[in-house]
């Protein structure tokens, strides 16, 4: 969030009233312009989502810098809305499969976003997403026989192993460079599928005995026998459509080509595949917002592109939700806007409309988006927009208006409702950095937080603050909550410490063993000698 300043009282014998910048809850869309420190954070985000809070509103927010939570939770706790809040992306918040709803056109505009390497790049480009397609289109079928299989089973498989060969049973983007991490892995994938489906078979005559021996040819039985063979039957009808260009993929002959292509594939992915917040699946995403859950995604460690393709699918989803007939409003907040969109995306603005899903967009002016999004796409945002602030910026905005934006002050802005006339003033929501800190506290305590990654300091006045890199190498920055000051400490939880009290307990024991033994070994030998010289 950007530090703002106090309001500067102009020297004038006119007193201007300070304003609530709140958009009618008609879902037709707002968007805020002004430079960093204009105040279209404190007066513009924070005024609506706490209006949007007490209503009742899901709630969804990126998290850029990974500090915007701190005041997401404050407002939350002030609207007696704590419990509702779900974080995204961090080690002790929910995860999400970020391609599990995406069908094969969404996955089509997925790869165009993430592998864009420039029109030079076209073939490779072209090659690396039908790659991904096909060994997804396969993975998928994999998924669907695993899910089916285990309500038959009860068995939860990571993997079905033919051979040598582990077929993943999750189609995420960790499966999908794991396929495609050398030749000779992809080669092998390709070699086995057809044993897979003879593997397929196996699973069902001996899940099926098993159920059979222990309740008879029950209706459900039969149900759940029919729905595996459809779904290994759609298995084999996926390989069948797949296999020209599976094998061009998996040919010896074409194996320069294909690590070239697996390279353009898997180097823009690598990092978000290690990632387990957007590889796992513990929240629908979509049924939480529905449910009027508070989502906030912490973006800090990820690429435009990736955080650009998770909101087209989120607003794709949601879009759907015109269908049904009761809905829980929804609003969703992105500062920064022009991070999440490009002229590849696709914001279905009159569609949410009817889905009841408001969006509060903000940015730092006009050329920054326009850039993102090009001409024909930001003026269809922007005729689809009712409502528009503009807070004071350097930068040139194409206003029909007596007043320059660069003369405004802080927290000044012009509004769309009175065609740029006036200036208004917006009043701020503030945070105070302590009280923040202490609803944190309270919401990890909630969560159990301290017990599970830093058990150590359970019962201390501490706050764990996650970063990405460190977190890789399994560390945490914990924050004294008197003090205020930061100390980076590993991450260990009640089981990892148990684990190795216990591996320490069991080297103590050996040694102690080792050591009796080799007492008792001397003490023969000398009963051996004495013998020996008394003989």
């Amino acid at each position: 969030m950007a530090t703002m300043g106090f309001i500067k009282q102009e020297e004038t014998t006119t007193t201007k009233i300070e304003t609530s910048i709140l958009v009618p809850e008609t879902f037709t869309h707002s968007i805020a312009f002004g430079e960093t420190g204009a105040g279209k954070t404190s007066s513009y985000i924070y005024s609506n989502l706490k209006k949007r809070l007490e209503l009742g509103h899901g709630i969804l927010l990126y998290d850029y810098k990974g500090k915007e939570h701190l005041s997401v939770k404050s407002f939350a706790l002030e609207t007696s809305r704590l419990d509702d809040v779900i974080e995204i992306g961090k080690p002790w918040g929910e995860s999400i499969n970020l391609i599990e709803n995406m069908d094969e056109d969404a996955l089509d505009k997925f790869f165009d976003v993430i592998l864009n390497h420039g029109k030079d790049s076209q073939y490779w480009q072209n090659s690396a997403k039908s790659l991904g397609q096909t060994v997804l289109q396969v993975l998928k079928g994999i998924e669907a026989f695993a899910k089916e299989l285990y309500k038959l089973d009860g068995v939860k498989r990571e993997y079905f192993e033919v051979g040598n060969v582990k077929y993943p049973t999750i189609r995420n983007l960790n499966s999908l460079v794991e396929v495609c991490k050398t030749f000779d892995t992809l080669k092998e994938f390709v070699s086995y599928l057809s044993f897979l489906e003879k593997e397929f078979d196996k699973l069902i005559k001996e899940s099926v005995k098993s159920a059979y021996a222990e309740s008879g040819a029950t209706k459900e039985l039969k149900e759940k026998l029919f729905q595996l063979i459809t779904l290994k039957e759609k298995y084999k009808i996926i390989i069948d459509a797949n296999s020209s260009s599976l094998e061009s993929f998996g040919g010896d002959s074409n194996e320069n080509l294909t690590q070239n292509i697996m390279g353009s594939l898997t180097a823009p992915l690598l990092s978000l595949s290690q990632n387990s917040s957007f590889n796992t699946n513990s929240l629908d995403i979509i049924k939480a917002l529905n449910q009027g859950k508070i989502i906030i995604i912490n973006v800090e460690s990820l690429s435009n592109s990736v955080v650009e393709s998770l909101s087209n699918t989120i607003l794709y989803e949601l879009s759907k939700r015109t269908k049904s007939i009761h809905i829980n409003p929804i609003s969703i907040f992105i500062d920064e806007v022009q991070r999440v969109v490009s002229e590849k995306s696709d914001i279905p603005i009159d569609v949410l409309r009817e889905a009841k899903v408001d969006m509060f967009l903000a940015t730092q002016n006009s050329a920054l988006l326009k850039e993102k999004l090009k001409e024909e796409k930001f003026d269809a945002l922007m005729g689809n927009l009712t409502k528009k602030f503009y807070y004071k910026s350097s930068t040139d905005e194409e206003l029909e208006s007596q007043n320059e934006l660069s003369y405004l002050e802080g927290f000044e802005f012009l509004s769309s409702e009175d065609n740029f006339e006036e200036i208004h003033i917006a009043k701020p929501l503030f945070l105070e950095s302590e009280h923040k800190i202490k609803v944190e506290y309270l919401y990890q305590k909630r969560l159990n937080v301290l017990e599970n990654f830093l058990y150590k300091y359970k019962s201390a006045a501490v706050i764990l603050e996650y970063d990405a890199r460190l977190f890789r190498d399994n560390k945490l920055i914990v924050l004294d909550i008197k003090t205020k000051k930061e100390y980076i400490r590993e991450s260990l939880s009640k089981s990892n410490i148990d684990y190795l009290n216990s591996e320490v307990s069991s080297y103590l024991l050996s040694i102690k063993k080792s050591l009796n033994n080799q007492e008792s070994d001397e003490e023969h030998h000398l009963d051996s000698l004495e013998e020996y010289w008394a003989s």
